[in-house]
């Protein structure tokens, strides 16, 4: 059977009150699949077309009934005052015929899935691909859910949901009133599901407290195919430092512990528990978890090395660093690799450039293997500057 793929609007997941009907969203899927291959916005199709494709049970009452109820699904647009501005349905028409089943599309729906995706860049940005035949592989209607939730984060992190979110997405604000119910017949049956069923992730989930209540769930994503065999090499003092750097929002929000044990293989651990006790007062977004710490912890060695240097009374000026650079006589005792980086590291950090940009170079200055790729490096350093 051929693979049926729908690169699906991330404006369509997470939508609070969907109905929840696991041949519902199959269904629902499959034809927003017809719609964007056809490029249209209405089609009459028969009912055993979609159970056929699928492979699913022929239940034509309940899909009607699903059907009926798209077309009752409301979803809003508001500002960010929190003022409404625009509203649709998930089904503009939905009539039975002799023929089949007349469906229609509201026209912000078309758009989106028809006409605004082009390249590769876009569908990775604004959609989500899913597979329709994965989805035959899940019993419980709350898999499907969070399947297209994970689907929609797969290449960056999950965010933090608030508890009543979730409640919303899963349609279980009047059921599984008690958390414990709610964790233990949404979260966990889901999540073993899809656990069951991946070979590429494993996904668990913390809870977080406001008060004594739980208020958030954090979602988190495991490499099934990466054999941990660095866990015995961090040591107590290592993991209190993680623990508290990640009191940090933003370098928790962007922790990865995948990143942490390639670091840990590179750096000594007593420069990453010190980075990331300076990094314990970032006060803004972080993108790459990796680069920042990567680009803290090399300021702590080339500032550990420049120490070094002056107790050892050699100090290269800039004048020496400039006659060096331009020709290939290189003391090996004076004058390596690692120095002159260590020089272009100063430069950066002194440059007064946007902090962001700093660390960019940083990260970018740590990869450069060869001192031709260093000077052509700084002189790009140097342009920029020059532009300040």
């Amino acid at each position: 059977m051929k693979n049926l793929e729908l690169y699906k609007p991330n404006q369509l997941i997470e939508i609070i009150g969907n109905p929840i009907s696991t041949q519902g969203i199959m269904a629902y899927n499959f034809l927003i699949h017809k719609f964007q291959t056809l490029k249209t916005d209405k089609l009459t199709i028969s009912m055993s077309e979609i159970f056929n494709s699928l492979d699913i049970s022929d239940d034509y009452e309940e899909l009607y009934s699903y059907l009926d109820s798209l077309q009752k699904i409301r979803v809003e647009s508001r500002d960010s005052r929190g003022r409404i501005w625009g509203a649709f349905n998930l089904l503009a028409v939905f009539q039975k015929r002799d023929d089949g089943v007349f469906v229609q599309i509201p026209d912000p729906i078309f758009k989106v899935l028809c006409t605004n995706y082009g390249n590769e860049k876009e569908k990775e940005l604004y959609y989500t691909t899913i597979k329709l035949l994965e989805q035959r592989a899940f019993k419980c209607s709350y898999s499907l859910i969070f399947y297209e939730i994970f689907k929609k984060y797969e290449k960056i992190n999950i965010p933090i949901f608030k508890l009543i979110e979730l409640r919303g997405f899963t349609k279980t604000i009047e059921k599984y009133k008690e958390y414990n119910d709610f964790k233990r017949y949404v979260l966990e049956k889901a999540l073993k599901e899809i656990n069951k069923f991946d070979s590429e992730y494993e996904y668990s989930f913390e809870e977080k407290r406001l008060g004594r209540k739980i208020n958030e769930i954090k979602f988190i994503r495991t490499d099934k195919n990466i054999i941990d065999v660095t866990e015995p090499q961090i040591s107590d003092k290592l993991l209190n430092s993680i623990e508290k750097a990640r009191k940090n929002r933003f370098i928790d929000e962007s922790y990865s512990q995948k990143a942490m044990e390639k670091l840990l293989q590179k750096y000594d651990e007593k420069d990453i528990i010190k980075a990331l006790g300076e990094l314990y007062k970032y006060n803004s977004e972080i993108k790459s978890f990796t680069k920042i710490l990567t680009a803290k912890i090399e300021d702590i060695k080339n500032s550990k090395m420049t120490k070094i240097k002056k107790n050892q009374g050699y100090i290269l000026d800039q004048k020496e660093v400039e006659t060096l650079f331009k020709t290939d006589i290189i003391e090996p005792k004076k004058f390596n690799l690692d120095t002159e980086k260590e020089k272009v590291s100063n430069l950066i950090r002194n440059s007064g450039l946007p902090t962001s940009q700093r660390l960019f170079f940083l990260g970018q200055l740590d990869n450069i293997e060869n001192f031709e790729s260093l000077e052509n490096f700084k002189k790009i350093i140097e342009g920029q500057i020059a532009l300040v």
